[in-house]
């Protein structure tokens, strides 16, 4: 599988991390119990209005994000208003370092980001959004670590 030319001529690796899922109850957190799906890392994202709860798949990432609502104004509050609870976003990894140039030039290929410019994000990645409806219907994280 070849990567998209933008990625390409960029020499960029790009790893899919986590599947982010917008919950507002307990059921999906007692499934992934149940199939034994470990919980790891959890922290809160003020910034975002929630609390994310990281849950590890046998073999590593990608990881499973659980969305928990902090504030109930915040975005996935107003995502679950709007579409209900369910897969939100899928994060892909990028080279750290490289997450201001892909950002650069997927604006200028005409993809609509949801920041102007990077920000904080969990597990001290900095991250952006690519807008849905630029990316045929799904909401596309891209994170990278801190340089």
């Amino acid at each position: 599988m070849t990567a998209p030319f933008f990625f390409a001529i960029l020499d960029l690796m790009v790893t899919l991390n986590h599947i982010g899922i917008a919950s507002n109850g307990e059921q999906l957190e007692k499934l992934f119990k149940l199939l034994n799906i470990t919980r790891g890392v959890t922290e809160s994202v003020p910034e975002q209005g929630v609390d994310v709860h990281f849950f590890n798949l046998a073999g590593g990432a990608p990881h499973l994000e659980l969305l928990k609502i902090q504030d109930p104004e915040g975005t996935i509050a107003q995502f679950i208003k709007k579409r209900g609870p369910g897969i939100h976003h899928l994060s892909f990894q990028v080279d750290s370092g490289k997450l201001d140039d892909i950002s650069a030039r997927l604006k200028t290929e005409g993809f609509k980001l949801i920041y102007e410019t990077p920000k904080l994000g969990a597990q001290n990645m900095r991250v952006n959004f690519i807008h849905p409806a630029t990316a045929g219907g799904v909401l596309i994280e891209l994170m990278e670590g801190m340089v």
